[in-house]
């Protein structure tokens, strides 16, 4: 299974004559997404006549460069693919979109394209500042979560549709976490493959600034008082900040390398007890590992159980005992085996509060545990502990 992220553009609309003589496309223009419902009905409209034009012709590959470079990429690579689609902030980026995602699932061709999701906030080229301040950083911020839902060994990039500025920053992602990106050369039926370099980030820069970066990924409001106080980290992270006045940020390569270095590890807080039983048990580590990576497969498989939400793994014994507070896991009972867990929920004794247990903050390090590294959890100095009211 390859998830293949693909940006979407409008070549379908000039593949289709529409661009410069249809009056529904024309009055959409470049309008914000957020004006989509205001324009719907020539939305529709326009998505009507393009899916029946080409609905009865034998081949859907020229509609569209984004359709025409994945059905190639599916084909080389002989592998079922998830398709990924990232519009731009305007109406009919979005528009482009749902007709790309109609023609790839006629082709038995998986699409994620949910509006709310995929439609990247900020992503146009009328404004330059909310294109790197807003545009750029939701998008990164975006591909980072897809990234990190998936193993990156598993993910793609196609390039062949969207603005070309965003190009750069689409090849350093695919590059640092090693995935190849394709794209369909000019009119030309050939597919081009960039493969994954061997390159490799230190971190330790990371390792070492866990706190600087995490604090700049929230903005710095007082930036000339906070760089005074962090001067060495200033120095030597020069490219991954940017300010505006006396306001700091990551900047986009910042954001990029962060994502990277976060995407190897997930965090979570944990009891000492629970903490104890990952290290001696690697399968029910990853059983954790698989909660925390992956937001979908939590919600799917936690049930409430009594007062306890527990992850349920199914035809086995695994089972997580949790708290999810803002945005934050909180561990506090797992099992591997079914019987401890209905023990453990039958006891009214047994609390589902965060004020009754001690809690410490733990990362592992996915790459570690699963290539069977005996360093695969570490305690980082980022979070205080949580401690038991007394």
């Amino acid at each position: 299974m390859i998830n293949l992220i693909t940006t979407v553009g409008t070549s379908l609309f000039r593949n289709y004559g529409i661009a410069s003589n249809d009056e529904n496309y024309k009055c959409m223009g470049d309008k914000p997404y957020e004006c989509y419902q205001e324009y719907l009905n020539e939305s529709k409209q326009v998505e009507r006549a393009i899916i029946s034009f080409y609905d009865n012709k034998d081949s859907t590959d020229d509609i569209s460069a984004e359709i025409k470079t994945t059905k190639k990429v599916k084909e080389s690579l002989n592998a079922d693919i998830d398709v990924y689609l990232l519009a731009a902030d305007t109406i009919i980026s979005c528009l482009a979109a749902n007709i790309i995602k109609y023609f790839l699932e006629k082709d038995d061709i998986r699409v994620h394209f949910n509006p709310e999701l995929y439609v990247i906030k900020g992503l146009q080229v009328q404004n330059r500042k909310k294109f790197i301040n807003e545009g750029l950083s939701n998008l990164i911020t975006r591909v980072n979560t897809i990234l990190k839902e998936n193993n990156p060994g598993n993910v793609a990039f196609n390039i062949s549709g969207g603005y070309k500025v965003t190009i750069p920053y689409f090849t350093l992602m695919a590059q640092i976490n090693r995935c190849s990106t394709y794209y369909t050369f000019e009119n030309t039926e050939e597919l081009i493959e960039i493969p994954a370099a061997p390159i490799s980030i230190n971190d330790e820069m990371f390792n070492k600034y866990r706190k600087e970066f995490e604090e700049l990924s929230s903005y710095i409001n007082d930036y000339d008082r906070w760089k005074n106080n962090h001067h060495e980290f200033t120095n030597i992270a020069k490219s991954c900040i940017e300010t505006y006045g006396n306001i700091a940020s990551l900047s986009p390569i910042g954001e990029i390398l962060w994502g990277n270095y976060k995407n190897k590890y997930v965090s979570f807080f944990a009891t000492d007890e629970v903490v104890g039983k990952i290290k001696e048990n690697k399968e029910l580590a990853n059983k954790l590992l698989k909660i925390l990576g992956n937001e979908e497969i939590r919600k799917r498989k936690t049930e409430k159980k009594g007062k306890h939400l527990v992850y349920d793994d199914g035809n086995n014994g695994f089972r997580i005992i949790y708290i999810d507070h803002d945005d934050k896991i909180y561990v506090y009972a797992a099992f591997d085996h079914e019987p401890d867990e209905l023990k453990f929920l039958d006891d009214p004794k047994q609390s589902n509060k965060m004020e009754d247990y001690d809690f410490e903050y733990y990362a592992i390090n996915k790459q570690a545990l699963t290539s069977g590294k005996s360093d695969w959890l570490e305690k980082p100095p980022l979070l205080p502990p949580f401690r038991r009211r007394t």
